[in-house]
């Protein structure tokens, strides 16, 4: 039986994304892809690719990333991937950029965890003086306080029908510790149309074989 196209049986990864100036953290105080698009450039495509081509030779996907959950609690490091079908990988790219690299949805399951997406309201209740729930904290209320592991797999933002007023459309799932896989983990790659041919052999060159490379121009025509 097919499924149906709001979910995908690959995950993936983008390398171009935003990073982080100074000590201000990319995805710490942002609510919405919208605003880390206004305050945050993509990294510089010949970076992009030296990530993808790095990732593809060490064969590993490093937890780097945390977020802040409430003021005082951040998550453990993680790294982390998208479920969002092929088509709709158009409006991910707007905030990621152009290099991505996918990965057997089996695989994923068995190392990663869908994220929980919650409105601000319930994190505003964590941080406020209102008596709201007898005064006890929400996070203590739903068990949810910084030694459970859950809060690592919790991410604050709104929800709204436009994509980048949300982080909502990204369908992300997290690990928690750095992700080493095997070249038949790896179902597709997607760079520039012009680059096609250099991660072909790139990938040739660490014993990866029968691996889908996309580009963009064939993605936007399908």
């Amino acid at each position: 039986m097919s499924k149906p196209r709001f979910y995908s049986n690959i995950y993936w990864h983008f390398t171009g994304g935003p990073s982080t100036k100074g000590r201000d953290v990319v995805w710490h105080g942002y609510k919405s892809l919208k605003d880390v698009k206004r305050n945050y450039d993509l990294r510089d495509p010949l970076k992009a690719m030296e990530n993808l081509k790095t990732i593809i030779s060490q064969k590993t996907l490093k937890a780097t990333s945390t977020e802040l959950v409430s003021e005082k609690v951040e998550t453990k490091k993680f790294c982390c991937v998208c479920d969002i079908p092929l088509n709709d990988l158009i409006y991910h790219r707007k905030y990621y950029g152009d290099y991505a690299i996918g990965f057997a949805s089996k695989e994923i399951h068995q190392h990663f965890h869908p994220v929980l997406y919650l409105d601000p309201y319930y994190d505003q209740l964590n941080t406020s003086k209102s008596t709201v729930m007898d005064s006890k904290k929400v996070w203590e209320v739903v068990g949810l306080h910084k030694e459970n592991p859950l809060v690592n797999f919790i991410k604050i933002t709104s929800f709204a029908k436009d994509y980048d007023h949300s982080f909502y459309g990204e369908r992300e799932w997290r690990c928690l510790e750095d992700f080493h896989f095997e070249t038949g983990n790896v179902e597709a790659i997607i760079v520039p149309k012009e680059e096609v041919e250099i991660i072909h052999n790139h990938l040739l060159k660490y014993g990866y074989h029968n691996i889908s490379i996309l580009s963009w121009d064939l993605i936007n025509n399908i």
